[in-house]
């Protein structure tokens, strides 16, 4: 009798251990993320890299599955929204993409206006402060931002060299505030999403585009392009992390806290990694895929500027107040 009832207390604590193994397995939280890159683009491999870290935080609690362009069927210029609504928990949101979605979260696309990495990291603050209450209120918050390198113009056909050889040429935009340059440049604007392009160029719809370096070897480009024209148009950022408020807030405290914990860690890494990238890969355009690159003189970059300088005033005022307001800031932080 006592050996059945010893043989009852083990079962009895087996069955408990399977049944608190099936809790916590139960209490995973699997979470799918919109990516606009290609399964192998660097931007997709850091995607998975911090989806990784956040499981290995949270001992599997939270699991961020990465959805790389094609496998959602949704277009980067839908990310608010989707991720707004839950259809995905979490989405990588381009600046130049959601510029229709939330239009002041753009405005670092301004052509000429925020140049580099180092400017972006200055005007942070600025762009946080204004742009927060708009995703709030779209059902998002951004989880961290990382940046594409400094945007530039690369194609195929007659290299531009001049202010006058962007007349008459097809160029694909991310963006209005793009396209409002190449139009007063005489240029015309195509509105491609990345994964678009190589159709595009293919078929003669666009003979050129404006991307970093990076993204060019990253996404395989370099097969239709000859040349680059290097005039450091804006830089390629903030490419917004944004996840569905109901859904981050669902996690348990601990569960939030490691995931906020690795996303401040993360996102200066996932800055770095990109920045790192694209002096090589502009290096290797040139040396192994024989692209031309041409670096505009200081003459040039400063007619443009004048040029578009009355955009900005332009383009901020159509947002209102608010937007007159940042960019008033974000001129007098940059001394611009």
């Amino acid at each position: 009798m006592e050996t059945i009832n010893r043989r009852a207390v083990v079962l009895g604590v087996l069955g408990a251990a399977a049944a608190s193994g099936r809790a916590t397995a139960q209490s995973s939280t699997k979470w799918d993320m919109y990516a606009m890159t290609g399964v192998t683009h660097p931007i997709t491999l850091r995607y998975k890299e911090f989806s990784e870290e956040v499981k290995k935080a949270t001992n599997g609690k939270l699991d961020i599955v990465v959805r790389p362009a094609g496998e959602l069927p949704f277009r980067a210029t839908e990310v608010v929204k989707v991720a707004g609504d839950g259809q995905v928990q979490i989405t990588e949101a381009y600046q130049g993409f959601i510029s229709g979605a939330i239009p002041l979260a753009s405005i670092s696309s301004l052509p000429f206006l925020v140049r580099n990495a180092q400017e972006l990291e200055k005007v942070w603050p600025i762009i946080d402060k204004f742009t927060a209450p708009l995703f709030a209120k779209a059902g998002v918050k951004n989880l961290f931002y990382h940046t594409w390198p400094v945007q530039n113009m690369f194609g195929k056909g007659k290299p531009i060299r001049t202010i006058e050889d962007f007349k008459g040429r097809k160029i694909r935009s991310t963006d209005a505030k793009q396209a409002e340059m190449l139009k007063q440049l005489g240029a015309s604007s195509v509105n491609l999403t990345t994964a678009e392009v190589p159709v595009a160029m293919e078929r003669g719809v666009a003979e050129g585009f404006i991307t970093a370096g990076f993204n060019v070897v990253g996404a395989k480009w370099y097969e239709f392009v000859q040349w680059g024209w290097l005039g450091d148009i804006h830089i390629g950022g903030p490419d917004y992390t944004l996840v569905n408020v109901e859904a981050y807030d669902k996690l348990d405290a601990d569960t939030r806290a490691k995931l906020d914990a690795v996303a401040k860690a993360f996102a200066p890494k996932f800055r770095a990694a990109n920045l790192g990238d694209e002096a090589k890969d502009i290096e290797t355009l040139k040396a192994q895929y024989k692209v031309d690159m041409f670096i505009p003189p200081k003459e040039q970059i400063d007619t443009l500027l004048a040029r578009m300088t009355p955009y900005w005033e332009q383009w901020a005022a159509s947002q209102g107040a608010a937007g007159t307001a940042m960019l008033k800031e974000i001129r007098a932080s940059l001394g611009k």
